[in-house]
């Protein structure tokens, strides 16, 4: 019996601590994964996220991406509808404790439509299914994006944090691919 959305998260949580403790700094290996498997020219805008606890760390390929010429934003959380809006940052820049404490641009900064959004999460399965911390955020502005014009999702992750299945509901927004140290997944090739 498969568990449920709660208990895959604890027992999620617990597995991607112990993975980011083995598997040290990732960043490198997280740009080759990402520049063979997305094409990174043109550029255009690109969300990020700022690590938290152990999730895997993007900054490295943040870094990579604005040296090449991409505009960087970071997420903000904002009340429904819209879950979060993504602010422009650029590697270095300032950054302020937002809500849960995760550092997040300051509220001046301009707001963006990225491109390509990296989303963190907890566990992904072989469908592009995420599970994420149970609050929403990503699915609604995902779901937002979608609806506003073509936006790609790439789970940024450990290889390790990839399990068998993860439940959905109707309101779960899927990745079109997740980047590991290890390589990449797409989904869309699946489904196409």
């Amino acid at each position: 019996m498969q568990p449920n959305k709660p208990e895959l998260r604890r027992q999620a949580a617990a597995a991607r601590e112990t993975l980011a403790r083995a598997a040290g700094d990732i960043g490198a290996r997280l740009v080759t994964s990402f520049a063979s498997a997305i094409l990174i020219k043109p550029c255009g805008t690109i969300a990020g996220y700022h690590p938290f606890r152990d999730e895997a760390d993007p900054l490295p390929l943040l870094r990579f991406l604005a040296a090449a010429g991409w505009e960087c934003a970071l997420p903000v959380p904002v009340d429904p509808p819209d879950g979060l809006v993504f602010r422009a940052w650029r590697p270095g820049g300032a950054l302020v404790t937002g809500r849960f404490g995760i550092l997040q641009p300051p509220e001046t900064n301009q707001a963006l439509r990225p491109d390509i959004v990296l989303v963190p999460l907890l566990a992904y399965d072989g469908a592009g299914r995420r599970l994420g911390y149970g609050a929403g955020y990503y699915d609604r502005a995902l779901a937002n994006l979608r609806r506003a014009g073509p936006v790609l999702a790439v789970g940024i992750a450990y290889a390790g944090q990839r399990v068998a299945a993860v439940p959905t509901q109707a309101h779960d927004e899927p990745l079109d691919m997740v980047v590991t140290e290890e390589g990449a997944m797409d989904f869309r090739k699946a489904v196409s």
